[in-house]
């Protein structure tokens, strides 16, 4: 049975939104990893209302996001919607000349919010550049740490 959300093929497509909304910026691996954190959880970091849900559980979604990361933007890269560059920065990706055109073709309005966030997302990377981001970030895992802590405690005492 293959899964439908979070597979490599819906974070490809995320990415595909993401880099299209920063073009012509690239980005490595870890950085598209908290890109596409901050794209579905937005809210958490004081942006728009998040498109995902604040589900129980969520602090280990980026342990396990990396992967499909990488993934997902192999394959993007052979359909031709993400670029792979290498360069003194390691390997970086960032949308490719169709993406801007492929995107337009995407009517579902999942998409269309997606990539209402993902302008979000780009403005606060220009403006906090990826080390205010990723504070930014730490701040919203102590939290969930705080909230699982919570969670282990009330449910010790039933």
């Amino acid at each position: 049975m293959s899964r439908a959300l979070n597979s490599p093929f819906e974070v490809g497509l995320r990415l595909v939104v993401l880099l299209n909304a920063a073009f012509p910026k690239s980005y490595d691996v870890a950085t598209l990893t908290f890109l596409d954190h901050a794209l579905l959880h937005s809210g958490e970091l004081d942006g728009p209302e998040s498109i995902h849900p604040p589900l129980p559980g969520r602090s280990g979604e980026i342990g396990v996001k990396r992967g499909l990361v990488s993934e997902g933007l192999m394959m993007m890269v052979r359909a031709d919607l993400v670029k792979l560059e290498i360069s003194g920065a390691g390997i970086l990706y960032r949308a490719g000349e169709a993406t801007n055109s492929f995107i337009d073709l995407l009517e579902a309005p999942y998409l269309v919010e997606l990539a209402s966030r993902a302008e979000w997302v780009v403005a606060e990377i220009d403006k906090d550049e990826p080390t205010g981001l990723r504070a930014r970030m730490n701040g919203v895992f102590g939290r969930w740490s705080e909230e699982f802590d919570r969670s282990l405690s009330d449910s010790e005492g039933d």
